[in-house]
């Protein structure tokens, strides 16, 4: 940051500071009006409150009231960052008057009333300046908007210095979007419109144009007018170049934030599958894209098929826990039911079900199945080790700590998976078997369909 921005910052800060001092000095001279017939010499209390009760001493007042009336002549102060000066005269008169007499009346001061100056009879007399008490926090509110202002012009300065620098960068233009720039300054627009029309308050009048100079800035920087190759163009082609750009990518944000839960695993689940056969088909590959797309996900082949293996066992086997692992983050039963569609969608693909989906499908379906209504009684084949010798059962207790043992048909027997595909729980037979392990596929009769 350059030391002319901190010159700057510096005699801002010095010129507020000494604004605060000069709007702070108060003031009791008593202002003579010539050839004033009423004479006004004290109030009491010089500051007070709106709806107070308020004393004013002096003569020639008249006996009784009559047509005569106590104006308070309010200055609104609107001095802001010692640029503009409109100082609003505001003419209240007293809301009740509870003792008249030539030399002493007692006034209720208006509801709304602000510091300045009391005359009688639309200043016939002199006039006698007063204080509004207005509440501490009320002063001290007034006092940090003022802060505020300065504090805004630093904050859109350093927003504007950080794309300023970048603007001949072309992903910084198309980074600005100019409609909802262009609705940002007409709205902006519109207040400091009923800032002046509407209230009179050139505080957020003069804050509201800062936004406004912001984005004009963003805006410009936007069309891309300073990239470099697009000077040249008419702003108006540029305009609707990056229009269309911003239509293009107008649903990004909705999508981020409406993708499923867990999209991730979801397409990791569906690349997978869609490898069981160790190929990934053009369709298949045009339909995981198509997915990654929607949910605006980074698809990564390469990165994907690190994981797979040669081995179609091993494969199954990852497939099965990935879903599982998706389950157990319990997710909603109608997002669960999309991905059952979703995997008979991509097996269907390229036309052709290879052996290999048809085998992983079935069990995945009966465990998504299974998810979605537990309470359903599903045939399970659950794949038992039948030890043959004493060693066997070591073997299996050490190799499988978490095989159950069971009593089947007079023997024992240790379980070591349940599945729902009978293909599947075959599969998971054959691995054992070339371990020269008896191994059976058993489905009790109670759980067949």
């Amino acid at each position: 940051m350059t030391k002319k921005f901190y010159s700057l910052i510096y005699i801002l800060s010095f010129i507020f500071l000494l604004s605060l001092i000069s709007c702070s000095e108060e003031t009791k001279e008593v202002q003579t009006q010539e050839g004033a017939s009423a004479q006004i010499k004290g109030i009491f209390p010089l500051m007070f409150k709106p709806g107070d009760t308020v004393t004013i001493t002096g003569k020639n007042f008249g006996a009784n009231q009559g047509s005569s009336y106590i104006e308070f002549i309010g200055i609104k102060e609107d001095n802001i960052l010692w640029i503009i000066e409109n100082n609003e005269e505001i003419s209240k008169e007293a809301e009740g008057y509870e003792f008249w007499s030539d030399t002493l009346i007692k006034v209720i001061a208006p509801s709304d009333a602000v510091s300045g100056r009391l005359y009688i009879n639309r200043r016939e007399s002199n006039g006698f300046e007063y204080q509004i008490n207005r509440p501490t926090y009320v002063n001290v509110i007034d006092s940090t908007v003022k802060v505020s202002l300065i504090i805004s012009i630093i904050f859109i300065y350093l927003k504007i210095n950080k794309i300023w620098k970048r603007k001949h960068e072309l992903e910084v233009a198309d980074s600005q979007s100019l409609i909802g720039l262009g609705i940002y300054i007409v709205n902006c627009i519109l207040w400091v419109s009923y800032y002046i029309f509407v209230t009179s308050d050139t505080k957020s009048m003069l804050d509201t144009t800062i936004y406004i100079f912001e984005g004009t800035i963003f805006f410009i920087i936007g069309t891309g007018i300073f990239v470099k190759g697009q000077r040249g163009q008419r702003i108006w082609h540029l305009i609707i170049r990056s229009l269309r750009l911003e239509r293009k990518e107008a649903d990004y944000l909705i999508k981020r934030f409406f993708r499923p839960a867990n999209a991730e695993k979801i397409l990791n689940i569906l690349h997978q599958l869609a490898m069981i056969d160790n190929e990934l088909a053009p369709k298949e590959q045009e339909l995981l894209e198509s997915f990654a797309k929607e949910w605006n996900i980074d698809y990564n082949v390469e990165k994907l098929n690190k994981e797979h293996r040669n081995d179609p066992a091993n494969n199954f086997i990852r497939l099965r826990k990935s879903l599982a692992e998706y389950l157990e983050q319990d997710p909603q039963k109608e997002q669960v039911s999309q991905l059952r569609d979703m995997m008979d969608a991509m097996i269907q693909a390229d036309d052709i079900v290879a052996a290999e989906e048809e085998l992983i499908f079935n069990e995945l379906k009966g465990i998504i199945d299974n998810f979605l209504d537990k309470e359903k009684l599903n045939a399970l084949y659950h794949v038992l080790i039948v030890p043959q010798k004493h060693e066997q059962e070591e073997l299996i207790s050490d190799m499988l700590p978490e095989a159950t043992m069971i009593q089947i048909s007079g023997g024992n027997a240790f379980r070591i998976g349940s599945y729902y595909s009978h293909k599947y729980a075959e599969m998971i037979c054959n691995q054992y078997r070339d371990m020269k392990l008896f191994t059976i596929v058993f489905n009790p009769p109670e759980e067949k369909n």
